[in-house]
């Protein structure tokens, strides 16, 4: 089962604008983690999601050691930190139930964190071209593991052209991450757009590079999700593909 995910990361409106509408034009359900409240256009096959960066916080400092173990002042900041942020992004989202964290950022108390902000589904772990993949509870969040994402089918070097990874046609969920500064350039390449060193401009528009690129792999994978399932949200998975314990028979059929 294929569900098709977008995370804007901080791409300008223009990039974002560009993209979505591209990606509306193939009428398939898709949900999108806005770095940022605008845009997000209201068209009814878009699930909006949240993708925060909860790195960018200020904390309590914690001396000189980077041995030390972290103060439990410093825990408590980073807590009140972490909801702050989520709680901003609830207010200027307030549709969005989704979350997903920028580098897929988490750790042991973040799920609790974000149910109290309101999130019910997050999507901040990525365990690539995994067999058998289902989501899971944690209290009242749904947790959604990604399968695959566009910068890793770069760096992997897996082709852009056709329908070709490990474990495409095996039983689970395939929850892929895209980028908007990937799809929006076409990049054929991490050489084509390298964006831990780069970000697109608000007034540069660079060349969309020819394909076989990004877009051209996203419109693939599109076609098939279509004809699967004719797309889904994450809030739209089935029950099924809820991992419930090693006592009950609910492993995913699809």
């Amino acid at each position: 089962m294929i569900i098709l995910t977008i995370d804007t990361d901080w791409a300008p409106a223009w990039a974002t604008l560009a993209v979505l509408d591209r990606v509306r034009a193939l009428g398939l359900k898709v949900t999108v983690f806005f770095s940022r409240p605008n845009p997000a256009p209201p068209w009814p096959l878009l699930e909006i999601g949240a993708h925060p960066d909860l790195s960018r916080r200020h904390v309590p400092a914690d001396g000189d050691d980077p041995l030390a173990m972290a103060t439990p002042e410093h825990d408590q900041g980073v807590l009140e930190a972490e909801a702050g942020i989520l709680a901003a992004y609830r207010g200027a989202l307030p549709e969005a139930y989704a979350v997903r964290t920028h580098r897929f950022y988490w750790h042991s108390d973040l799920s609790r964190v974000m149910s109290r902000a309101g999130f019910l589904h997050d999507s901040s772990m990525i365990l690539p071209y995994q067999p058998g993949l289902t989501g899971f509870k944690v209290g009242r969040l749904t947790r959604w593991p990604v399968w695959g994402s566009d910068q890793l089918h770069l760096t992997r070097r897996y082709p852009l052209d056709r329908l070709e990874l490990p474990g495409l046609d095996r039983p689970g969920l395939k929850i892929y991450c895209f980028h908007v500064a990937y799809l929006y350039l076409n990049a054929r390449s991490l050489a084509d757009f390298d964006m831990i060193k780069t970000r697109l401009g608000e007034d540069e528009k660079p060349a969309v590079r020819p394909g076989p690129g990004v877009w051209d792999f996203f419109e693939r994978l599109a076609e098939r999700a279509g004809r699967e399932t004719g797309g889904l949200w994450l809030k739209d998975i089935p029950a099924e593909f809820v991992w419930r314990g090693h006592n009950e028979n609910s492993g995913p059929g699809i």
